[in-house]
């Protein structure tokens, strides 16, 4: 695997963690206000601390405020950082009307807890995170995989492969070429053990021969094989 597709598994890794920490955020603000609903939780003293001592830090929980524009933040970088699929039945008009769904339940709901109503509170917070975060998730693909500069969807197909020369005293080498990160690339299909056994698939007239059989006879009959050719044209074999 290349330092680059190593890069982009370590970029993911950091984006969810991002998310998470976000939605962290979300639980721990309706915790701080809604706790007296769940009654007496063994870990309530110990989690009230913890949560203190973040609100004496940064004033989180000063308001209900504060919490939710960090979570928004951290939710932003971890859409944005994250590269996905376009959805090519997903547009721009339903990408803003499930954001704007979400930032009014999720940041016009204040007045709920002024009347008691906690519960009501509680789901049109979860609701208008999710819409926010599909919405999000929507708009980065939008941005990153503009289908109009590819048509056919050739970048998302497209895949690192194999670009070493693994050789050795039995193997068989076959040259490739591969499009990937909008270029083309010289790559090696490695058979290291041949002895296990090889197929070749393909319909009639695609190039089985040319392209796999003539190079595997060559390269063997090069390191010395025994062969028992049957069926390849005598002048593979003369």
């Amino acid at each position: 695997m290349s330092q680059q597709e190593d890069d982009l598994r370590a970029l993911a890794k950091i984006m969810d963690l991002i998310r998470g920490l976000s939605i962290l955020v979300v639980v721990t603000q309706i915790y701080w206000y809604c706790h007296n609903l769940i009654g007496d939780w063994v870990f309530h003293a110990q989690t009230m601390k913890i949560l203190n001592g973040l609100n004496e830090a940064g004033g989180l929980y000063n308001n209900l405020w504060n919490a939710k524009w960090w979570a928004l933040l951290l939710l932003a970088l971890s859409c944005f950082g994250t590269k996905g699929v376009k959805n090519e039945k997903i547009k721009w008009k339903q990408i803003w009307i499930i954001i704007g769904i979400g930032g009014v339940l999720f940041l016009f709901n204040w007045w709920m807890m002024s009347l008691g109503w906690q519960i009501t509170y509680i789901v049109t917070t979860v609701a208008g995170y999710v819409c926010l975060l599909l919405g999000g998730i929507w708009m980065s693909r939008m941005l990153k995989n503009n289908m109009m500069d590819d048509r056919f969807n050739d970048e998302n197909e497209s895949f690192q492969q194999e670009t070493r020369l693994l050789t050795n005293d039995y193997s068989i080498n076959l040259p490739t070429k591969f499009y990937y990160k909008k270029r083309w690339n010289e790559g090696w299909i490695n058979i290291v053990n041949p002895f296990r056994a090889t197929i070749v698939l393909g319909t009639p007239g695609s190039g089985k021969s040319y392209a796999v059989v003539n190079n595997f006879i060559k390269q063997m009959i090069e390191k010395g094989y025994s062969l028992y050719v049957y069926g390849a044209p005598v002048k593979v074999v003369s």
